[in-house]
């Protein structure tokens, strides 16, 4: 496949949200996001389209063996019986459930999360790997079936280009109702600062829906670090309540402690739920972000 979408107007759309050094680093990466899962010597061998199968490993022979799974060529050498494993790559679907709510807009974290979300699909585009994309913040927008191929991508990034943050997060409803529609098992990555509660119910649903879930929190540096500010009148981004308050030293380490509560909350649940989690801060490249993603997420 090239490491771009064809046409002009293609291109024009895939530079807005990457450059074409990121789109270059990315084409180079040769990394699928597909689920592996190990193949045990004697189980059957499926030629089933869309799944492949790489050696990974020996083990010593024992009854019952294929014979077609024999290492004939080691018994040759050193006289004995060992049988080869293989690991089968199974395709999955890559879910990319995308937080649009108004916290999200402040400190660049909107349009990190949507140039990460924009590179995790050209992965997925790259890889043969089907995709889609799930806006949400009260509710999920789009219903779509996930697609594959130079198409699906062009509609996804001109949707990424579309998004503005705006309203409240409800995790519980938007990822509930998301689930409930049964979509086929895939791998979800759930892009959101996690700055509401509810993401308990919201990850729990998608688990239940048998996903593969990856929480990938985006956090900007004033959020892990807020500047002393004086005398300030705080605005809820999403709520729209305000109230005057007193920034200074002893407060901003009340935040931090907070924060870093709710941010244990947060890796507790996804320990107990069995998701991977990952923080990424706002001035960080999100193509180096899309490359951990794809390294590190073994589902």
């Amino acid at each position: 496949m090239g490491c771009a979408p064809g046409g002009s107007a293609d291109r024009a759309h895939a530079l807005e949200l990457l450059s074409p050094e990121e789109l270059w680093a990315l084409s180079r990466a040769r990394l699928s996001l597909r689920r592996a899962r190990t193949i045990a010597p004697g189980e059957h061998l499926s030629s089933r389209a869309g799944a492949s199968l790489e050696f990974a490993d020996h083990r010593p022979y024992q009854p019952g063996d294929d014979l077609r799974l024999v290492d004939w060529a080691v018994y040759a050498r050193h006289r004995k019986l060992v049988t080869k494993v293989f690991s089968r790559e199974v395709e999955a679907p890559v879910y990319l459930l995308l937080d649009c709510s108004a916290s999200m807009g402040l400190g660049g974290k909107f349009l990190f999360a949507k140039k990460l979300a924009a590179a995790v699909l050209f992965l997925a585009f790259r890889g043969g790997d089907r995709f889609g994309v799930y806006p949400f913040s009260v509710s999920v927008v789009g219903v779509g079936r996930p697609r594959r191929g130079r198409p699906a991508l062009v509609r996804a990034f001109q949707e990424l280009m579309e998004l503005a943050p705006k309203g409240r997060t409800d995790f519980a409803q938007a990822l509930s109702s998301w689930a409930e529609r049964g979509w086929e098992p895939g791998l979800c990555l759930v892009l959101s600062d996690f700055f509401a509660p509810g993401f308990r119910d919201g990850l729990l649903a998608l688990r239940y829906g048998r996903h593969a879930v990856a929480a990938v929190q985006i956090l900007a540096p004033e959020d892990l670090s807020p500047p002393v500010l004086g005398e300030v009148r705080l605005v809820d981004a999403e709520e729209g309540r305000a109230r005057p308050a007193v920034v200074g030293q002893a407060a901003c380490r009340t935040y931090q402690e907070n924060l870093r509560r709710w941010n244990q909350k947060l890796a507790h649940t996804c320990e107990e739920l069995g998701i991977s989690q990952f923080l990424f801060v706002s001035d960080f490249s999100p193509v180096a972000a899309a490359l951990i993603l794809a390294r590190r997420w073994r589902p």
